[in-house]
């Protein structure tokens, strides 16, 4: 599915404006700034980081002064939460270095007091020091603490990102942040309240991961009926599938890496349990089964091919109370026509 042109550079151009005004490290017009940690340096960063948190000493970091720390959305001093109880870091990892915002995202495949855990976190630095750590850490145990899943511990990941999330994109087929914020935030959007009517521009081969199992493109069992997790991206989402999200809020461009057309991302996604059930296109009747109001916060990885389209998808999510805020205003926000119904405040003022 291409882009619509009448739609795209409409939503780039207001985006090109946020873009100006929030960028947390926007170059003068007449001399660009140069980075101070490129792509390598962060990565580098990001790794002192983890083997700081399995040590559970803060010092091993390169932790500028006051840097502050939220895991799952609550701050936490170091060394405290993951920092306490971590054992190991495993070799994955999907990196969103982006030295012109002096940031990374990362995720990683980590084990506390014996259990799995998967981690996404974002580093901002000053200079070559941490300031600013963001972290969700979703518990894929089934105890206290442990992220409940429909697919249990089912880990898709392996042990290296897919390789769309390596590749390097042609000059020629690359585009530029503001583009890459509309396209992701047309999937944001697709999902809030859906209805089946503006699909997002997915690839054919998109693949979506949430706490390492396969949500899109599932085979479906002897004698079941296929749902969401068995149609592709495009199909689910044309279908009409989500439609209980019922607010997609803080939305928030973390990092990117134009090269290889990757977006960094922290969301929040909101269910308010009004929606009992609905109609899929195909005449299907969904019946939504939480009965109360809840909360998933995100970070997500995005991957845009060549084409401008959606192909890979890669989330680590965790339930919070609902309607709690990230503790963050870092980043690029994306409009979420559901919070201006709401009037929600997403952010201090």
């Amino acid at each position: 599915m291409g882009i619509s042109k009448r739609v795209l550079p409409t939503a780039a151009a207001a985006l090109s404006i946020l873009f100006f005004l929030l960028s947390p490290s926007r170059p003068a017009p007449a001399r660009p700034l140069t980075p101070s940690c490129d792509r390598s340096c962060l990565q580098s960063v990001a790794e002192q980081y983890l083997a700081a948190m399995v040590a559970h000493d803060p010092s091993k970091a390169p932790l500028a002064p006051g840097a502050r720390y939220t895991e799952n959305g609550v701050e936490l001093t170091l060394p405290d939460g993951l920092w306490r109880t971590a054992e190991s870091v495993g070799q994955y990892r999907l990196f969103v270095a982006d030295p012109q915002w002096h940031t990374v995202g990362f995720f990683a495949k980590a084990r506390e007091n014996g259990a799995p855990v998967l981690l996404a976190t974002r580093l901002t630095l000053t200079g070559r020091r941490i300031g600013a750590i963001e972290s969700i850490a979703a518990r894929l145990s089934s105890t206290a603490g442990g992220s409940a899943s429909p697919l249990g511990r089912e880990d898709r990941l392996g042990e290296a990102p897919r390789a769309p999330f390596l590749a390097v994109l042609p000059p020629n087929e690359r585009r530029s942040r503001a583009e890459l914020a509309a396209i992701v935030n047309r999937y944001f959007s697709g999902i809030e309240n859906n209805t089946g009517e503006k699909p997002p521009p997915f690839a054919d081969d998109c693949l979506r991961l949430e706490n390492g199992a396969q949500t899109t493109g599932r085979p479906v069992a002897p004698g079941a009926t296929p749902g969401p997790l068995n149609y592709g991206c495009r199909e689910a989402f044309g279908l009409g599938y989500y439609h209980e999200d019922t607010r997609i809020r803080n939305r928030r461009v973390l990092a990117v890496d134009e090269e290889r057309g990757l977006v960094y991302t922290g969301v929040c996604l909101d269910h308010d349990a009004t929606v009992r059930s609905y109609r899929l296109k195909n005449g299907r009747l969904v019946t939504v089964r939480n009965t109360a109001p809840w909360t998933w916060m995100a970070q997500e990885v995005f991957q845009v091919n060549g084409h401008g389209q959606l192909s890979q998808i890669e989330a680590v999510l965790v339930s919070v109370p609902y309607g709690m805020r990230p503790g963050w205003s870092a980043g690029l926000h994306l409009p979420s026509q559901a919070v201006l119904r709401d009037g929600f405040k997403e952010y201090p003022r």
